[in-house]
């Protein structure tokens, strides 16, 4: 598994546990669900202004975000 598709899962796995919706998420960032969703399961890339803004609003981890190898 490729490390940007690993972190999104890992964010996924955040949102779930927290009991954060897609849907919420999604509304805050202005995008729609399915968007969030191909970002959640790595087959799209977070912009830096998304991960910042939801690190503020919803507390998750910004190095979730940004594994390394």
């Amino acid at each position: 598994m490729d490390i940007a598709k690993q972190s999104s899962l890992e964010v996924l796995g955040y949102l779930k546990t927290k009991q954060i919706k897609q849907e919420q998420v999604a509304k805050f960032l202005g995008i729609g669900r399915t968007t969030l969703n191909r970002k959640l399961n790595g087959q799209s890339d977070f912009r830096i202004s998304e991960v910042k803004a939801m690190h503020k609003q919803f507390n998750i981890p910004i190095e979730l975000f940004f594994k390394e190898n």
